[in-house]
């Protein structure tokens, strides 16, 4: 990112923006919505992220270890590196676990 859109508060990653196009919600509502998202898969590997002011994401593992991460790709790349398991977000399996889960709670 340049200096300038940092400055301004833009976007890091694409995945930073809106999700839908016809999105009612603020970025920083949708910004929520990716963080409960990715715990309810991440919680698979007892891992948590939370929104840092939204400007960042920190990462933390069951143990205490905390990552301050700038992007939703880096916090897939962490936690697999943390946990030491293949973790694939668009794996289907992965889906379907989050699915049986949220059904029988």
């Amino acid at each position: 990112m340049c200096g300038l859109c940092g400055a301004l508060g833009g976007p890091a990653h694409w995945t930073e923006g809106a999700g839908r196009l016809d999105a009612t919600q603020t970025r920083r509502a949708e910004r929520q919505h990716q963080v409960r998202v990715c715990n309810a898969l991440l919680h698979t590997q007892r891992l948590r992220l939370d929104d840092w002011h939204g400007t960042a994401l920190v990462l933390s593992s069951a143990t205490g270890k905390r990552e301050v991460l700038g992007s939703l790709p880096e916090v897939w790349a962490r936690a697999q590196a943390i946990s030491g398991a293949a973790i694939d977000p668009l794996e289907p399996a992965l889906w379907v676990q989050l699915a049986a889960r949220e059904g029988t709670a």
